[in-house]
């Protein structure tokens, strides 16, 4: 159990990790997950996860999944993009998990996008604590050109959702552009932190709210070509 129990009064530490997995081959991400990924989390963010029918190695009885929006066959592959996973031994509730569009599907210049989303939920804590929790996928170069381009738009779309409450709010995602230039100002316009590794292609991180305490990010290792598996450990008050 990676967090203890926690009295009403009491901060937590949790270990978020966020990893595009890039459309894993079946026969090598479960080992990266089994002895990368879940040891070093309690919360998981995973991108281009489409592939994947995650219940097939993911311990159920220690982790949530949270893909696609009812099962993983009924789903359309721009559906199951990206994925939350939560270690039960950190929360007592969760709740709203859905699919907020990012941005319609698009023909960008040597080639296209599918519809991009935003898949988020809310848990509790147990410190007592709701937190809102989202994975997603920013579009890729070849669609971030001028205002209006697909990542402009779908940068639109993240900050009007983390807009929509003031609770604590933690996104993991593939970032497409260094996470530390706050990619086309979202964390200034959300109120969000930026927070990504110092090097490699620097594009896997973090925004979160700043009331959160951050301790530390760590680079796990490489999950797939070009992206490693990133940890940010954040202490989340009581409420």
């Amino acid at each position: 159990m990676s967090v203890p129990p926690a009295s009403a009064a009491s901060a937590v530490q949790l270990r978020f990790v966020t990893a595009n997995v890039d459309f894993g081959a079946p026969e090598t991400t479960p080992a990266k997950w089994r002895n990368l990924i879940a040891p070093n989390a309690d919360i998981v963010f995973l991108q281009e996860a489409k592939n994947l029918r995650l219940a097939d190695f993911v311990d159920t009885s220690t982790w949530i999944i949270r893909h696609g929006t009812v099962a993983n066959e009924a789903d359309s592959e721009d559906r199951l993009g990206s994925a939350v996973l939560i270690r039960r031994s950190v929360v007592t509730d969760l709740t709203d998990w859905d699919l907020v569009k990012g941005v319609d599907a698009s023909p960008c210049p040597d080639g296209g996008i599918m519809t991009r989303w935003i898949a988020k939920l809310k848990v509790k804590l147990t410190n007592g604590r709701w937190v809102r929790i989202a994975s997603l996928h920013m579009p890729p170069p070849r669609c971030q050109t001028g205002v209006g381009s697909p990542y402009d738009r779908m940068s639109g779309s993240v900050v009007d959702f983390v807009q929509r409450t003031d609770m604590f709010t933690v996104l993991g995602a593939d970032w497409n552009k260094t996470v530390d230039d706050d990619p086309n100002e979202i964390g200034r316009r959300s109120g969000l932190e930026p927070n990504g590794p110092d090097s490699g292609d620097r594009i896997d991180g973090f925004l979160y709210s700043p009331q959160l305490t951050n301790c530390c990010m760590t680079q796990l290792g490489q999950v797939s070509d070009g992206h490693q598996a990133v940890q940010l450990k954040l202490t989340v008050s009581a409420p």
